[in-house]
């Protein structure tokens, strides 16, 4: 039985996350079992080091890093129940807070076309500087919820236009039907 539950999980995972190559740009998928879409974004030099979804298929963390733009993207899919769209789940996220939110500053609830995010810069870190610029990017579509926070340390304003791009270049495409052949 344990055996069995653990090769569910593995599975899921496995299900959780692929490549996917679209015209000349190579795109990194994430999605759980339940939800109807599959969300994509340019792949760049992000590798994945953490991706976790619960055995109900409903619900997943996804981490992945980009060491060449210094880059930590992270997301949880789930469905929808406390907030409703982009706007309401962006408030919910800035009002509930972080412990690991220690003095943040040049605070920003703002939208990206119909994207809410909040967005502010924690200077630093038990002591020690790192200028670490976050975003928290919220999605909801078919009854899903996407709370994408990107995030950089050793940030300069220059760099905005980083994350400004990834939160355009999310898309939602529809999984595929797979067909089975009724013949077996």
């Amino acid at each position: 039985m344990i055996r069995a539950v653990g090769l569910s999980v593995l599975l899921l995972s496995c299900l959780a996350v692929a490549i996917c190559q679209t015209s000349d740009e190579k795109r990194i998928a994430f999605t759980v079992p339940a939800c109807p879409w599959t969300l994509t974004l340019p792949a760049d030099e992000f590798v994945i080091r953490q991706q976790q979804v619960k055995p109900d298929g409903r619900y997943g963390y996804f981490y992945i890093t980009d060491s060449t733009q210094a880059l930590n993207v992270s997301m949880f899919i789930e469905p929808v129940n406390k907030c409703k769209d982009s706007k309401s789940c962006r408030d919910m996220i800035w009002k509930a807070g972080n412990p690991s939110w220690v003095n943040p500053q040049n605070v920003v609830l703002s939208e990206i076309g119909n994207v809410s995010f909040v967005e502010f810069l924690i200077p630093a870190f038990r002591g020690q500087p790192v200028q670490q610029q976050n975003m928290y990017a919220q999605f909801v579509v078919e009854r899903f919820w996407v709370d994408l926070h990107i995030s950089k340390v050793l940030y300069t304003p220059e760099e905005h236009k980083l994350f400004e791009r990834i939160v355009k270049s999310v898309k939602f495409e529809p999984k595929k039907e797979v067909k089975t052949d009724s013949r077996n």
